[in-house]
C-alpha cells in the first residue's frame, strides 16, 4: 500500500495516556511545527460564514504535552435548520506538511540553514489514517467544507473530534452560518492559471492515454472547485487542455506547386468535445486561451529578429515575408480566414465571450511593429475576438502604438500586479481596453502570509480588473520533487523558480515514477486554497456592486448599506493587499551619482554598498497631492555577489529587506512621503557598510484613514449587504 507522505499509520503501544488540546484556527494563519498557541487560536471552537455554492476552510491544530499514538480524526455532519444537514462526505480533510524553503537549488547540495514552512496539503482518509503526535509539536489539519447551492440558509453545527489510542478525546465545535444567497455556478472572476503536463504524468505514474486523461480530469475538477480556469502555457496550441485530439485543427489548402492559397479547412470536433463537457455541461471556466502565436524569431546578421509565421496541423509553414522581402499575401488571408472561422464557430456555440487570444508573453519594445500587424489581422478577422497582452504602456510605453482609429487593438491588458498605473489604465480604458492583473512571485510564495495570497484578489477587484493570470500551477524540478527542493532550476531556463513559484500542487509522493499510477489523489497547497478563497471574495464584491447599481435606480435607500460595505471593502483592499501606484526606473528623474548604476530597459538601480552615496530622485505623478506610503521593490538576498542585499536609506531613514531567504524582489516600506504639485521628491542612499541595494520600482500607496476591520469582518459586512439587497429587490 502507498502510504501518504508524512502520515504515521501505526499504533505505538505502551504510550502514557496523553491529554490532547485542539484549537480552531483561521486559514489565513500559517502554523509552524513548533509554534506555541496564541490568542488567535480558539480552544475547541471555530465559527464560519459563507454563501451557498461555496467552499469554506478552517484549520484544526492538535497538540499534546506527551507523545500520543494512533490518533484518529472524526468529522461529523453539520446539523442545520429543520433537520437539514451538510454531510461529512462533503468535507475534505488534509494534513498540513512543511517543506524547507531554504533548500538550495542544486539537488546535490545540503541545506545549511533549514527553514520549514507549511504548504502541502496531504489528503486524509478519516476512516483509515492515524497520526502520532510528538510532545509540544503541532499536528495541523486543514478542513474544507462544501455548502451546496441547494443548502438551506441558517445556522449549522457539528464537531471535529480527535481520538487517541489511549486517553481522552478532544474536539473542535464547528458553527457555520449559511447565507441566503448563492455564488453563481460560473465564476464572475475571469482567470487563466497555467496548466503544464511537464512531469505531471511522471509524478503520477501515468503511461497510457487513458491514465493521462483520467489525471487531467482530476486536476480540472480541482480547478472547478477553486473557481479558477486553466490555460496551456504553450504557444502552439488551440486548446485549453492537453488531451490528445482536444484542439482546434486546421489545414492550409495548397496549389499545384505546394504553395498556400489562403484557404483553410478547420476541424472543431475534438475541441467541441472538451468545451461541451466543461463550458456547457458544467458551466465552468470563465475564460480560456486560444493560440497559436503568429510569430517566431530568427537570427539575421547576428541579431534575433521577430518574423511573422503561421503553421497548420500538417506542419506547413507560411511566412508573411518572402525571401526577397516582399509580402506574401497568403499569410494575411490565412490568418483572417482561420481566425474568422474560429470566432464564428465559438460565437455559434456560445463560447466566444470566454475566449482570449493571448498574442504573446511579456513583449519587448522592439516587438511592437510585429504585434501591430498581428492585432490588425485579428481585428479584421472578427472584432469580437479578444486579444490579450502581458504588460501595458505603463511598463512598455511603445505598446501605446497598438491602436487603430482611436481604439486599442489590445482588448485585455494584463500588467504585472506591481506595475499597474491608474493613469495609464484610464487612458487605455478610454480606448476600449479591459484590464486583468497577473502575478508570478509577488503574492504566491510559500513564506508569505496567507493574507497576502488571498489579498491579491482584493487587489484585482480594487483595480477594477476583471481577471487574473498566473503562468503555471504544476511546474516542478525534473531531478527531484518540490518536496525536497521547493526551489529549482531547469537546464534550458536562466530563471530561478523559488519557494513555490510556478506550482500550487505537489506530486503525490516524494519521488517521481510511482510503481502504479496514482489517479485518485492530488496534493494541493495552502496557497491554492487561499486563491480559491480569494476568487470567492472577488465574486462577492462584484455581486454586491451589481446589486447596488440595481438598487440605486429602484430602491436608493436600500443601496446605502451596500455603498457602506463597498467603501469598507475598498479601504480593506488598499490596506491588506499592499497595492500601490508603481513607477518604473524609466519613470524616475535622477542624475548619475558616484557608485550608482542603472538599466532603463532592464529596470533597475544598483549600488554595491560600502560607501554612502546620495541619489536625489524626482517622480512625476498624477496622484492627488497628499501623504502616501512609499513602497520600494528591491532585491533580497543574504549572499548575492558575496554580500547581502538590500539595505539602504530613504531621506536618511534606514530601510532593509527581511533577509528571510526569499532571494528575489521584495516590497519594503520607505516611510511616509509627501506629493506636492504632482511631484514626489526623495533621496535614495547606499550605506557605508558592505551591503548593496538593487531597486526595481517605487510605489506610492494611499494611506487609509480610520480603523480597518479584519478581512472576515468586512466580508461579513459585504454578505449582509448582499442579503439585504437581494431581498429588497425581489
Amino acid at each position: 500500500m502507498l502510504c501518504l507522505i508524512g502520515l504515521v499509520c501505526l499504533t505505538a503501544p505502551g504510550v502514557a495516556a496523553p491529554t490532547l488540546e485542539a484549537y480552531g484556527v483561521s486559514p489565513l494563519l500559517k502554523i509552524t511545527r513548533e509554534e506555541a498557541p496564541s490568542e488567535t487560536w480558539r480552544p475547541g471552537a471555530v465559527d464560519l460564514d459563507c454563501a451557498r455554492n461555496e467552499w469554506e476552510a478552517f484549520q484544526v491544530v492538535v497538540r499534546s504535552a506527551e507523545r500520543a499514538a494512533d490518533v484518529a480524526i472524526e468529522v461529523s455532519a453539520l446539523r442545520g435548520p429543520g433537520g437539514t444537514a451538510l454531510p461529512a462526505e462533503g468535507m475534505r480533510v488534509y494534513r498540513v506538511e512543511w517543506v524547507d524553503v531554504n533548500a538550495p537549488y542544486e539537488p546535490d547540495k545540503p541545506s545549511e540553514k533549514p527553514s520549514f514552512r507549511p504548504d502541502p496539503l496531504l489528503p486524509v482518509d478519516p476512516t483509515r489514517d492515524r497520526f502520532e503526535l510528538e510532545p509540544n509539536r503541532n499536528l495541523v489539519l486543514w478542513i474544507a467544507l462544501q455548502v451546496p447551492a441547494a443548502a438551506r440558509p441558517g445556522q449549522y453545527t457539528g464537531d471535529v473530534s480527535l481520538l487517541p489510542g489511549e486517553g481522552a478525546p478532544a474536539s473542535v465545535n464547528v458553527k457555520l452560518r449559511v447565507r441566503d444567497f448563492a455564488l453563481p455556478e460560473r465564476p464572475i472572476l475571469q482567470s487563466m492559471i497555467g496548466f503544464a503536463e511537464g512531469n505531471l504524468y511522471k509524478a503520477h505514474g501515468c503511461k497510457t492515454p487513458e491514465e493521462k486523461e483520467a489525471l487531467v480530469r482530476l486536476y480540472f475538477d480541482e480547478y472547478i472547485r477553486a473557481r479558477l480556469s486553466p490555460f496551456l502555457y504553450a504557444p502552439g496550441t488551440m486548446a485549453f487542455n492537453p488531451l490528445s485530439g482536444g484542439a482546434i485543427r486546421w489545414e492550409f489548402a495548397l496549389d499545384a506547386e505546394g504553395k498556400a492559397t489562403g484557404e483553410a479547412t478547420l476541424d472543431f470536433s475534438g475541441f467541441d468535445r472538451e468545451a461541451t463537457r466543461y463550458l456547457d455541461e458544467r458551466d465552468a471556466f470563465s475564460a480560456f486561451s486560444i493560440a497559436p502565436y503568429l510569430w517566431g524569431r530568427r537570427e539575421v546578421d547576428g541579431k534575433q529578429e521577430i518574423i511573422l509565421r503561421f503553421a497548420d496541423a500538417k506542419g506547413t509553414v507560411v511566412e508573411r515575408l518572402n525571401a526577397d522581402g516582399s509580402v506574401n499575401p497568403a499569410f494575411d488571408t490565412l490568418v483572417v480566414n482561420v481566425f474568422r472561422a474560429i470566432a464564428e464557430h465559438l460565437a455559434g456555440r456560445g463560447w466566444l465571450d470566454r475566449a482570449v487570444y493571448y498574442v504573446t508573453d511579456e513583449p519587448s519594445e522592439d516587438d511592437t511593429p510585429a504585434l501591430l500587424q498581428i492585432c490588425r489581422l485579428i481585428r479584421q478577422a472578427d472584432p469580437r475576438l479578444r486579444t490579450a497582452l502581458t504588460y501595458d504602456p505603463a511598463n512598455r510605453p511603445r505598446l501605446a502604438e497598438l491602436v487603430e482609429d482611436g481604439r486599442s487593438l489590445i482588448s485585455i491588458w494584463v500588467p504585472y500586479c506591481t506595475m499597474y498605473r491608474e493613469d495609464v489604465a484610464a487612458e487605455q480604458r478610454a480606448k476600449g481596453a479591459d484590464y486583468w492583473l497577473y502575478d508570478v512571485s509577488t503574492n504566491c510564495l510559500i513564506p508569505q502570509s496567507g493574507q497576502q495570497h488571498r489579498g491579491m484578489f482584493w487587489t484585482v477587484w480594487q483595480r477594477n480588473a476583471n481577471g487574473y493570470l498566473y503562468y503555471l500551477s504544476t511546474w516542478w524540478g525534473r531531478e527531484v520533487t518540490p518536496w525536497e527542493r521547493p526551489n529549482f532550476m531547469l537546464p534550458e531556463f536562466t530563471y530561478r523558480y523559488r519557494q513555490g513559484d510556478g506550482y500550487f500542487f505537489y506530486p503525490p509522493l516524494r519521488t517521481y515514477d510511482p510503481p502504479t499510477p496514482i489517479l485518485d489523489r492530488l496534493v494541493p497547497t495552502i496557497r491554492w486554497e487561499l486563491m480559491r478563497e480569494g476568487a470567492e471574495d472577488y465574486d462577492y464584491l462584484r455581486m454586491l456592486e451589481g446589486l447596488v447599481a440595481q438598487a440605486e435606480g429602484r430602491k436608493p435607500k436600500a443601496a446605502e448599506a451596500g455603498r457602506k460595505a463597498l467603501a469598507a471593502a475598498h479601504d480593506l483592499a488598499e490596506a491588506l493587499s499592499g497595492a500601490s501606484t508603481s513607477y518604473e526606473i524609466r519613470d524616475l528623474s535622477f542624475e548619475a551619482t558616484e557608485g550608482w548604476t542603472f538599466g532603463l530597459e532592464e529596470g533597475w538601480l544598483h549600488h554595491q554598498g560600502g560607501k554612502r552615496s546620495d541619489l536625489p530622485i524626482e517622480v512625476s505623478t498624477k496622484l492627488p497631492d497628499g501623504r502616501y506610503e512609499l513602497v520600494l521593490n528591491v532585491y533580497d538576498d543574504t549572499e548575492y555577489r558575496g554580500g547581502p542585499y538590500s539595505r539602504f536609506l530613504v531621506d536618511g531613514r534606514p530601510c532593509a529587506t527581511e533577509g528571510a531567504g526569499l532571494k528575489g524582489a521584495q516590497n519594503v516600506s520607505g516611510g511616509t512621503v509627501d506629493v506636492r504639485d504632482g511631484r514626489l521628491r526623495l533621496t535614495l542612499s547606499s550605506v557605508d557598510e558592505p551591503v548593496g541595494v538593487i531597486v526595481y520600482r517605487v510605489g506610492l500607496k494611499r494611506l487609509v484613514e480610520g480603523e480597518i476591520g479584519g478581512l472576515y469582518a468586512v466580508r461579513a459586512q459585504v454578505a449582509d449587504a448582499i442579503e439585504v439587497l437581494e431581498s429588497t429587490l425581489k
